[in-house]
């Protein structure tokens, strides 16, 4: 069996046997009991089912995968599992007529009259569990044996060392199921070489390989018929009919229900934990990739910071408002134009800027578009701070695919990441456009709001024009542009509080202007980090976050929530302590 089929059975198998085995020891069970007689393709479980009850009972086909659904045969009209609402869930009953056309996920009850047959032992007819395409039905093959005071397992000299078939009877075995086994369609002098050859050599092997204890079930052997012999497999005939019956009916009086239930909580006990870690490597795939995006987008905010705003080499954003309010000083000043140009204050306008970016690859738009023109300070600060991020987040995509046992989630991701990782850059290039226009507003209202109140006090303001003046024409208004020298708080320091410049009275007002220009300055810092972070968490939060949606869903999500996982072995063990202490 495939690796996922086999987590499928069992986590199947665990599930069920809680429903149908533990739910005895809530639920009132009922006073029918369950045989299931179960095997692979073509080993003749119609013939046993015809053969427990001396009357003719399932159809025989020779055709691979005739079963397809289970069929509960029962003299009684009894509900078939007492007041337990969770036998068969998920699944729907109907009329053995539609059967056949019926999906998967239905079953049927049908009468069986039997002069030998109690009517208080419903015998079910279960699909084959080795045929191609059994895995659709191999909830209906779980269900039934789940429901089973007694499985019946039918083989035959050429399946008995079939793998997947003996692997299902070590599970069944380890959930506490009893077994007994048929040996049908063998000749006598096959028989005992059958017997020794499971119990010697296939069920240690296997034992060994799965490192679980061996099933040593009870055998009874049917005799084998030739071709026509089939008419009457009950009669004086075949006295093994008989023996098989009363084997089977036996080990059905000897089922304690009770202990039975115990062994199943135990069971599902034991399988719990390593039946969701599946589910438990889902949730940590996913976290580890929330942590991953939450850690990149920090560090893009934390990289334009860098970048941009507190890089010794440059102080664009300062020098911008600068300008401005020289600009509303007095925009005719000779040489204020030229310096504009200087700093690409024209070249910055998000229309003409990303007219040059265009869609050009990341590591082109960090060199700068063609002809070798640098790029704006802000847009080279976001771009790389975008291509780190892509980056970073490839790079772990890569290394968690490069795992030895890694959840299908990464390589779905992986698949769809160059797709996603350009759309991202169209987005991000609307996204720094419109964030750059909002910039350029937020410095000129800054500029507009320091000139207001310097305007307030003239004698100020006039000193501050002649300072400016005389600072361009000693080339101070270039050095604006420069670490160190350009920033305008600096300028109004020096051009303000200066002592000889002023009265103590005219001082310590120009300091209250003073204090106002640096909130402001400090206010354009935080407005252009929070729009940093604002366009993160929009341009890849949610994106990326929908992006591992579609991952794990192609992925086959389980979708278990993580307080479930943490509950449900939780609450077996609490039931097990419960019925530990009643008497």
């Amino acid at each position: 069996m495939r690796e996922a089929d086999i987590f499928r059975r069992d986590f199947l198998l665990t599930d069920a046997v809680i429903r149908l085995r533990v739910a005895r020891l809530v639920f009132k069970d009922g006073q029918l009991r369950h045989v299931a007689v179960f095997g692979g393709n073509n080993v003749g479980k119609s013939t046993v089912l015809d053969v427990l009850a001396a009357a003719p009972v399932a159809e025989p086909s020779p055709e691979g995968g005739h079963t397809t659904h289970a069929e509960a045969f029962v003299g009684s009209s009894l509900p078939l599992f007492g007041d337990n609402p969770h036998a068969f869930a998920g699944f729907t009953a109907v009329a053995p007529e539609r059967l056949p056309e019926a999906g998967f996920d239905c079953y049927a009850r049908a009468p069986l009259r039997s002069a030998v047959w109690p009517p208080d032992i419903v015998l079910w007819d279960t699909p084959d569990c080795d045929t191609v395409g059994a895995s659709r039905y191999m909830a209906a093959v779980v269900e039934a044996v789940a429901a089973a005071d007694l499985v019946l397992y039918v083989t035959s000299g050429e399946h008995y060392a079939v793998e997947q078939l003996v692997e299902w009877v070590f599970a069944l075995h380890e959930a506490g199921l009893p077994l007994l086994e048929c040996i049908n369609k063998t000749r006598a002098r096959d028989r005992q070489r059958v017997i020794d050859g499971q119990t010697g050599r296939i069920f240690p092997m296997v034992a060994e390989r799965l490192g679980k204890a061996a099933p040593a079930p009870d055998i009874v052997s049917l005799r084998y018929l030739a071709e026509g012999e089939d008419s009457d497999l009950w009669g004086p005939d075949h006295p093994e009919a008989a023996q098989l019956r009363a084997a089977a009916r036996r080990e059905v009086a000897r089922a304690d229900r009770g202990m039975a239930g115990k062994q199943a909580l135990e069971f599902a006990i034991g399988r719990a934990e390593s039946l969701l870690a599946p589910a438990r490597s889902e949730i940590a795939a996913r976290q580890r990739w929330t942590a991953e995006v939450d850690a990149a987008v920090e560090r893009f905010v934390a990289a334009y910071d860098r970048r941009y705003l507190a890089a010794p080499s440059v102080v664009e954003p300062f020098s911008r408002l600068n300008l401005a309010i020289l600009e509303l000083l007095d925009p005719n000043i000779p040489g204020l134009k030229e310096s504009m140009a200087a700093i690409r204050w024209a070249t910055r306008w998000p229309a003409r800027l990303m007219l040059r970016a265009g869609r050009q690859a990341w590591a082109a738009l960090l060199r700068g578009p063609a002809g070798g023109e640098p790029l704006p300070p802000e847009l080279k600060a976001y771009s790389a701070a975008h291509f780190e991020l892509i980056s970073a987040l490839a790079r772990h995509i890569e290394a968690e695919r490069a795992a030895p046992r890694h959840h299908p989630f990464w390589d779905n991701l992986g698949a769809a990441w160059q797709d996603r990782a350009e759309a991202l850059g169209d987005v991000f290039t609307a996204a720094v456009e419109d964030h750059m226009r909002r910039t350029d507003a937020e410095i000129r209202a800054a500029a507009a709001d320091i000139y207001a109140t310097l305007a307030q006090r003239p004698t100020t303001l006039a000193l501050l024009r002649g300072a400016r003046v005389a600072a361009n024409v000693g080339g101070a208004l270039i050095g604006i542009v420069l670490p160190h020298h350009g920033v305008l708080y600096d300028l109004l320091e020096e051009a303000v509080v200066a002592p000889a410049m002023m009265s103590a009275t005219e001082a310590a007002t120009s300091a209250i202007a003073q204090n106002h220009v640096t909130r402001r300055k400090n206010r354009i810092l935080e407005t252009l980090r929070g729009e940093a972070r604002g366009m993160a968490d929009a341009l890849y939060r949610a994106p990326l976050a929908e992006l591992a949606d579609r991952a794990m869903a192609e992925a086959g999500a389980l979708a278990i929530p993580a307080e479930l996982l943490d509950r449900l072995p939780a609450n077996l063990r609490r039931l097990r302590d419960r019925l530990a202490a009643e008497p």
